[in-house]
């Protein structure tokens, strides 16, 4: 994981907290250990570094495992021959919603546009994946990508 991280020199690259010790996201720290809440950290711009790295003409993964991502990741297929990849996230930290994201990419004929949407702690707000994800599917549809 931690040669991963590096090579997709993945926000600070901080596995440290393997256990997820500094993780109070739920009482199984083994799921989600250094990822959530802890050692590890990210921007959203750094998040869409990272997803230039993984889909950009640059990547070294094998075609075969982008399109299983992509798979993964596919939320909507457009009418306007556009296709939204994402993938959602959400922190908490005793029983408070801290953060969410959600980060994607837009792609029209061959060219994507990667983005990402952060929610942070906001007094009387909901904070939440779902929310990062309607907004940036609302910003997505309203932009012109003809």
């Amino acid at each position: 994981m931690k040669i991963e991280l590096e090579l997709l020199q993945y926000g600070n690259c901080d596995s440290s907290d393997w256990e997820g010790r500094e993780n109070t996201n739920n009482n199984d720290r083994a799921l989600t250990g250094f990822w959530v809440e802890s050692s590890l950290r990210i921007s959203p711009i750094e998040q869409t570094q990272v997803l230039e790295r993984i889909f950009g003409d640059d990547s070294y993964y094998s075609e075969k495992n982008l399109e299983l991502l992509k798979d993964a990741m596919l939320i909507d297929q457009d009418t306007n021959n556009y296709k939204i990849y994402g993938k959602t996230g959400m922190g908490v930290k005793n029983g408070v919603t801290i953060d969410a994201w959600f980060v994607g990419m837009v792609v029209k004929e061959s060219s994507p546009v990667y983005f990402s949407i952060y929610l942070g702690k906001s007094e009387n707000q909901d904070v939440s994946s779902a929310v990062a994800r309607e907004i940036a599917i609302s910003l997505i549809h309203d932009y012109n990508f003809d």
